[in-house]
C-alpha cells in the first residue's frame, strides 16, 4: 500500500502530510492529558466546595429581583392592606427547573417586632416607614440570608407591614396581618401539585406562622412534605417580669387579633408561645426551632440584663421540654436573628453549623420522630460570626 501512495504523491508532500499527521496526534495528546488533570481537579474541588458549605442540596445562587422576582398586589382582598392601609403585596420567584415545577416551595415571612397602641404605632410610622408599608419595601432582602440558598425552590417572600405580629384583624387600627396571611394561600392555586413547602418565619414572622399555621396546615394534601422553620420567635412566659407580656396582651385587643380555633388557653397571649403553639401543629409537620439563649429582643423586651442567667436557664428548660417535638438550634449568641444574615450558615455551635444540621434535617423525610437537637448547654460552646451589614439590619429593625 506504501509503493502505491508513493506513485501517485510525490515524496516532498507525502512527508509533509506524515509531518502534519505527527503534529495532530502530538497535540489530541496534549488535550487528552490536560483533560485528564483538569476533570479531577474539577471535580475535588467541587467537593471541597460542598463540604465547606455545608448545604449541598441548596445551591447558592443571587437572584435577580427585575428578572426573576415578580410583586403580586393583594387588590381582590379589600381587608389584605397594610398599616398606612396601602395594598399589601409579596414577591415571587418561580424556578426554571421543569422537572421540579411547581414541586418544592419555600414561603418566608418577615418580621419586624410590632406596635400595640395609638402612641407606639404613631412612633413607628416616624422612625420605621418602611415596616408599616408595602409601597417603600426594602428589596436587598430579597438578596441576602438563607433565601439565596434554595435555588431548585418555588419562594414566594412577604414583607412585613401590619406592625401586629401577623395576628390583626381591624379596619380601626389598620391591622391586617391575619387578613394578608390568609389571603396569600386564596390568590392562586400555586401548591396543587406540592411535593414540599418549607415555612420560614423571622421574629415576629415566626409568632405569626405559630398563630396561623395550626388551622392552615390541617388543608393541605397529606402527600406534602410540610416543613416549619421558626427563627428567633420561641418566647416564653417569663413570670419575673410582666412588661413584655402586657404589652402584647395589649397589642391583641388593639389589633384585634385571630387566635387559632384550636387553642383554648386564656389568657389568649399563651397562644403564641411557642411550647404552647407547637401542640397544636399537626403530628405529621415537622418543626425546626432556632433560638439564640441570649436573644437581645426578648431580652430588652422583658427588661433583663443580658448578664443575667435566669432568662435563659428559663429558656433552655422550655425548648428542653419541647424536644420531643422539635429540632433544635440554640446557641448562646447575643443577637436577634439568623437566616436573614449573609453570614446564616456559618454559626455553629460545638462546630457543627447551623447550615450542617439544617440541611441533614431537611434530607430526613421518613422518620416522624427524628428530631435533631444542639443546644449549647452551658452557653460557652457557640460561634457568632458578626459582619457590618447584618448590625445594619439591626438598627434598621429595632
Amino acid at each position: 500500500m506504501t509503493s502505491s501512495i508513493s506513485s501517485s504523491i510525490p515524496s516532498s508532500e507525502l512527508i509533509k502530510i506524515k509531518t502534519s499527521h505527527k503534529f495532530y496526534s502530538i497535540e489530541i495528546g496534549i488535550i487528552i492529558l490536560f483533560l485528564c488533570l483538569i476533570i479531577p481537579c474539577l471535580i475535588i474541588l467541587t467537593l471541597i466546595y460542598q463540604q465547606q458549605n455545608h448545604l449541598p442540596s441548596l445551591s447558592l445562587t443571587k437572584i435577580s429581583l427585575n428578572k426573576n422576582f415578580q410583586r403580586i398586589l393583594l387588590i381582590n382582598y379589600s381587608q389584605a392592606r397594610c398599616m398606612d392601609n396601602s395594598i399589601a403585596s409579596y414577591y415571587i420567584h418561580l424556578t426554571n427547573n421543569n422537572n421540579n415545577n411547581n414541586s418544592r416551595w419555600l414561603i418566608y415571612f418577615d418580621g419586624g417586632w410590632f406596635c400595640y397602641s395609638n402612641e407606639s404605632c404613631e412612633f413607628r410610622r416616624q422612625y420605621s416607614p418602611n415596616l408599616i408599608t408595602s409601597n417603600n419595601f426594602n428589596k436587598e432582602n430579597l438578596f441576602k440570608g438563607i433565601l439565596k440558598s434554595f435555588k431548585q425552590f418555588n419562594i414566594i417572600y412577604v414583607p412585613y407591614c401590619s406592625s401586629d405580629l401577623w395576628s390583626g384583624s381591624s379596619n380601626k387600627t389598620h391591622s391586617h396581618g391575619y387578613d394578608i396571611f390568609h389571603a396569600i394561600f386564596h390568590q392562586h392555586n400555586y401548591f396543587l401539585n406540592s411535593k414540599q413547602i418549607i415555612f420560614i418565619g423571622f421574629s415576629a414572622g415566626g409568632l405569626g406562622l405559630l398563630l396561623n399555621l395550626p388551622d392552615l396546615l390541617r388543608k393541605f394534601s397529606l402527600n406534602i412534605d410540610l416543613r416549619v422553620i421558626i427563627d428567633s420567635a420561641w418566647f416564653i412566659d417569663y413570670t419575673n417580669n410582666l412588661n413584655g407580656i402586657s404589652k402584647i396582651n395589649q397589642g391583641m385587643i388593639y389589633w384585634n387579633t385571630q387566635i387559632s380555633k384550636l387553642c383554648q388557653l386564656k389568657p389568649h397571649y399563651k397562644c403564641l408561645l411557642g411550647s404552647e403553639a407547637i401542640k397544636l401543629f399537626p403530628l405529621r409537620v415537622k418543626i425546626f426551632i432556632i433560638q439564640s439563649l441570649f436573644d437581645l429582643t426578648q431580652l430588652q423586651f422583658d427588661n433583663i440584663n443580658i448578664n443575667s442567667y435566669d432568662f435563659s436557664l428559663k429558656l433552655l428548660d422550655n425548648l428542653r421540654q419541647s424536644s420531643n417535638r422539635i429540632s433544635i438550634f440554640a446557641p448562646s449568641c447575643p443577637l436577634h436573628g439568623f437566616l436573614f444574615r449573609s453570614i446564616w450558615s456559618k454559626f455553629n455551635i460545638k462546630q457543627r453549623t447551623l447550615s450542617s444540621i439544617l440541611n441533614l434535617w431537611l434530607k430526613t423525610r421518613k422518620k416522624k420522630d427524628f428530631h435533631l437537637h444542639l443546644i449549647d448547654q452551658h452557653f460557652y460552646s457557640s460561634y457568632c460570626p458578626q459582619n457590618n451589614d447584618d448590625d445594619e439590619y439591626n438598627q434598621q429593625i429595632f
